[in-house]
């Protein structure tokens, strides 16, 4: 069954929240605005999206020159599988709205489920098991779930410095350095955040050297991987962007960067691990973030992102709209800070040099596709 896409950035925010009825802040709905023909460039043929408005020559420009059979959606909502950014209660109202029969959606105990998953707690979960399948790995160790400002000040005695994470919150947001210095002037910061959560996660600060996740798709109670994504993030954890290049390209500059045969083991050993947490639980994609870590040839797991994510968009554009070999950049840049683009160069329906704005003029936040001379 071909798929309805709805780019939903606000997930991880709506899932903090966990209202029906969820209102993101202003800037998240000028990126879901902007956004929303992303699905263009990931969905399969047949496949339709959801847009509130959009420019038709602009659309029709980009599924002649790139020989893309998607569409808006049409209104057909028993034609189509809800495939959502992500799944949430407000995610579920929005298909609602659409007219699919509520026997087509997850119900409260899947969202739920769905919902737990999401919990930060699920990545040292993650990494705890992998330690387990990977003995001799090369990891660094798994967060740990805090309720109390005093047991966060016993991770600063034993690490020094750390993050605080609230264990649902969205990249960038929802997370606090801390330190011995620090500490007292934050602790109402702390029990602030239990109190809205429950409790925080916290793990060792960390200098990284790369950002990058293993992707994979949820089918049937298994995962399968999908591809690595290369991604680069703000001083505040914020995504910014990732890097295009060939799959075999990235593994090489990751494999140099840690420990070789712990970065050779973990798709497969994360694949079994995710199928085992999971299961039939949640299908769709996914991705577990990771870094590579200065100063050593340890590797970090950062977290699980249950939903889809710029790294499946990136890896999709690349495989079947980008000249294979090429290099350049997946940007994601508020309008006023994003450069003029080079023309595009398109051959034979591929980006083959200059730059493509994958959504239309006119948008709050520019989603580009920009490919270097080299």
């Amino acid at each position: 069954m071909s798929r309805l896409h709805l780019f939903f950035p606000e997930n991880d925010l709506a899932l903090a929240r966990d209202l029906e009825r969820y209102t993101p802040p202003p800037a998240a709905a000028r990126l879901r605005r902007s956004g929303e023909a992303l699905p263009l460039w990931y969905g399969d043929d047949g496949d339709r999206f959801v847009a509130t408005g959009i420019n038709s020559r602009w659309l029709d420009s980009m599924r002649d020159s790139f020989g893309i059979d998607i569409d808006v959606f049409d209104y057909r909502p028993d034609a189509y599988e809800a495939a959502p950014w992500g799944w949430s209660r407000a995610s579920r109202r929005e298909y609602l709205n659409l007219g699919f029969a509520p026997s087509a959606l997850p119900d409260d105990s899947a969202l739920e489920a769905m919902r737990a998953l999401s919990n930060r707690r699920t990545a040292a979960k993650i990494r705890r098991r992998l330690g387990e399948l990977l003995p001799d790995a090369r990891l660094m160790p798994a967060a740990r779930e805090c309720a109390t400002p005093d047991e966060v000040a016993r991770c600063v005695d034993e690490f020094g410095k750390v993050v605080v994470k609230l264990p649902w919150s969205s990249s960038g947001r929802g997370l606090m350095i801390v330190d011995a210095k620090t500490l007292p002037g934050q602790t109402s910061a702390i029990v602030g955040m239990t109190g809205r959560q429950g409790a925080v996660m916290v793990e060792p600060w960390l200098s990284r050297r790369s950002d990058f996740a293993l992707l994979y798709r949820m089918e049937g109670g298994r995962a399968r991987y999908c591809g690595l994504s290369l991604f680069e993030t703000t001083d505040s954890g914020s995504y910014s962007g990732n890097i295009l290049a060939p799959q075999e390209e990235i593994g090489s500059r990751l494999r140099a960067e840690c420990d070789a045969a712990t970065f050779d083991a973990l798709p497969a050993a994360l694949g079994a691990v995710l199928s085992e947490i999971i299961g039939t639980a949640y299908s769709g994609p996914l991705g577990v973030d990771m870094m590579t870590v200065c100063d050593s040839d340890n590797v970090a797991i950062a977290e699980m992102n249950l939903r889809n994510t710029m790294g499946h968009v990136a890896l999709a554009l690349y495989g079947r709209h980008i000249a294979p070999g090429a290099h350049g950049h997946f940007l994601v840049l508020p309008r006023e800070n994003a450069p003029e683009a080079p023309e595009a160069i398109v051959t034979d329906g591929r980006l083959a040099g200059g730059s493509l704005d994958l959504v239309p003029p006119g948008t709050d936040f520019v989603f580009r596709a920009e490919l270097s001379d080299t």
